[in-house]
């Protein structure tokens, strides 16, 4: 375990240069990322997240508190990635801070490698028991996904509804169910879908060709105050639903004269 006195890798130095190059770069990744799981307005880059982690978790080879053994395993595990580290406690510094560099980089995420070097510098600092690592306000979820990268332990948790079922879907259900949570999400997405459409059949009447409504457009009313006239008219903008090329679809505005109770012909208005 390290000591308490032991100052860790982010009160000393940090990649930022390099880490701030990974997370840039991530904006522009899709396959396979977390951020198309669900948008999230305020999703911290997984780089900086997990560089940030290993700078808290890991000593500073330096300090004079840092643990021997722990600077022993970590000669033993590091050249493997960044090759032949010199024999001062500062050339360990460095080769801990370009290790944490390279593995921020969104290709060596899931590199089995930095995988086992990670993880093994984590448990070489704190011992069989894995740290925790808590995030009460975790949003998207990246702090506590790199924790579980690392093998830490993580607590996480929001106020937000949204985030909480991100925060399960991509902590709990991603890791124990892997790619049979796609198939069995797809199969319930089917039947809620099936059910919704029987429950809501009444509310969505088809057309006169027995066609279902392609989309519904819900707005406020005002009646015509013309005394032939009476027709309800919906306040909008626009009657368009799609304008790309090969879609274009829009509501066609019909007026309909409908017997008054009152002796006179009324207009309704509707969209189809």
């Amino acid at each position: 375990m390290i000591p308490k006195e032991c100052k860790r890798l982010a009160e000393v130095d940090f990649p930022i240069a390099v880490v701030s190059k990974h997370s840039a770069r991530e904006k522009s990744i899709r396959h396979g990322h977390p951020s198309t799981l669900h948008l999230w307005w305020a999703r911290r880059p997984l780089a900086a997240c997990r560089a940030m982690l290993l700078e808290l978790l890991l000593p500073d080879p330096c300090d004079d508190n840092c643990p021997d053994d722990f600077k022993l395993q970590a000669r033993n595990l590091l050249p493997q990635l960044v090759g032949k580290i010199g024999p001062k406690d500062a050339d360990l510094r460095k080769a801990f801070l370009k290790f944490i560099g390279d593995f921020a980089n969104w290709d060596n995420a899931n590199h089995p490698v930095y995988l086992e070097v990670g993880r093994g510098l984590v448990k070489a600092a704190h011992g069989e028991e894995p740290p925790l690592v808590v995030d009460p306000f975790a949003g998207g979820g990246s702090i506590p996904l790199e924790a579980l990268r690392l093998g830490c332990e993580a607590f996480a948790s929001d106020l937000n509804p949204v985030a909480c079922l991100i925060l399960k879907v991509m902590l709990e259900d991603i890791p124990r169910h892997g790619p049979e949570l796609a198939q069995e999400l797809r199969r319930v997405g089917a039947e809620i879908k099936k059910r919704a459409e029987q429950e809501l059949a009444e509310f969505y009447p088809k057309d006169p060709d027995g066609a279902t409504p392609i989309a519904y457009l819900w707005a406020r009313t005002v009646r015509c105050e013309s005394p032939n006239c009476g027709a309800e008219i919906p306040l909008m903008r626009s009657f368009w639903l799609c304008k790309k090329a090969n879609r274009k679809r829009a509501l066609r505005y019909q007026v309909t004269r409908l017997p008054s109770p009152r002796g006179r012909g009324e207009c309704a208005a509707r969209g189809v």
